[in-house]
């Protein structure tokens, strides 16, 4: 590979072959443009419903969204990060998975920026024009006007911090939106890489109790690092076993937060018959068309429950993610959510989404040479 091109794996649809090809690195920035050399990127559950058809999605393009890397040139406009740090390069950097104007109804009055009329995701655009590097498994990435850095500290890994652009600071919009905070009993469905944040942020944000639901017993261990404090391996246990089971927990009460991180509708059925009078649901994991649920719509009125449904986040909750696993970074073993790793190839790229498709891994990285 010449210095003036980069290499990128292109996705050009399901059951098509994985692509190996380089781009042009680009002859000059506009003013508000970062180039970032890639250090790890990271497969999240998307990345593998998108390679399996599972919604529709514009081709060529790069996936990948969780994204860590170091700075090779910048913008004449670019200064400082999204928390006021100066940025020089050589910087490591992650940024929010989307970029925004700024402008529209949805970034200036609904303070939703993460669904801009405009909006440009990272690994969900096409790549076959300007400026190519738009998404995570390839060398290069180019952050279009509208993207929020952020400095890494010094402190944390590349592999502590790439999930967090996806499944740690969607977790942290979730919990910001319910209202999560000092609280008795929080239930998770699905101990990957979503649950294993909502086990750890809900611990910190003061739930005294984490009860954490999932079928592979592996996993579940892990959870308990991550600060659950119940298990329930679900694999042999039908819906009403496991309410059961958390109502058991919960003194016959119900949870005061539900957590759905498994990325099945039915488990919203379940979750919601664990919740107490007043409780609050978040769903963050069953987001494909077509993914139907029937809830009684008498016990979400009779029983005062809230439900939430949480896409992406804004700027704002990557930098409380980011600061708060800052802290706690010894309490539990972010570094264990990630890996193992992967060559940035075609074979390797189709190893790592088999590896996240298989449930064997939680987070697979990819890491450029």
């Amino acid at each position: 590979m010449s210095l003036k091109n980069g290499k990128a794996i292109i996705f050009n649809g399901a059951t098509k072959p994985l692509e190996e090809t380089e781009f042009p690195l680009p002859k000059k920035l506009d003013k508000e443009e970062i180039l970032v050399k890639i250090s790890l990127s990271t497969v999240c559950g998307s990345d593998v419903h998108t390679w399996q058809g599972k919604r529709p999605f514009p081709t060529p393009c790069i996936l990948g969204h969780e994204i860590v890397g170091k700075i090779v040139e910048m913008g004449n406009e670019i200064k400082n990060d999204f928390s006021g740090n100066s940025l020089e390069k050589g910087d490591r950097i992650v940024w929010s998975m989307t970029a925004n104007c700024g402008e529209c109804y949805f970034c200036k009055v609904v303070k939703i920026p993460q669904k801009c009329e405009h909006l440009f995701k990272y690994g969900h655009v096409a790549s076959d024009k300007y400026p190519h590097f738009t998404g995570g498994f390839s060398q290069y990435v180019v952050l279009p006007r509208g993207s929020s850095v952020f400095k890494i500290p010094s402190e944390l890994s590349d592999e502590e911090v790439a999930p967090l652009m996806c499944a740690g600071a969607c977790i942290m919009n979730g919990f910001d939106l319910a209202g999560l905070t000092k609280c008795d009993y929080v239930a998770v469905q699905g101990c990957g890489a979503l649950g294993m944040y909502s086990c750890a942020f809900a611990k910190e944000l003061g739930a005294k109790k984490v009860i954490a639901i999932e079928p592979i017993e592996e996993r579940l261990q892990l959870a308990k690092e991550f600060g659950a404090d119940y298990l329930i391996n679900e694999s042999n246990e039908s819906e009403e076993m496991i309410v059961k089971k958390v109502l058991e927990i919960t003194k016959g009460r119900g949870v005061d937060y539900g957590i759905e991180a498994v990325g099945i509708p039915e488990a919203i059925q379940t979750g919601f018959k664990m919740l107490r009078i007043g409780g609050k649901y978040i769903i963050y994991g069953a987001i494909y068309p077509g993914d139907k649920v029937t809830i009684d719509s008498f016990e979400i009125t009779t029983k005062c429950l809230q439900l939430f449904g949480v896409h992406n986040y804004s700027p704002i909750h990557l930098e409380k993610t980011i600061n708060l696993v800052r802290q706690v970074k010894d309490k539990y073993p972010f570094k264990k959510i990630v890996g193992p790793s992967f060559e940035l190839s075609k074979d390797g790229i189709e190893a790592a989404l088999k590896s996240q498709e298989s449930r064997s891994s939680l987070r697979p990285a990819i890491i450029p040479k």
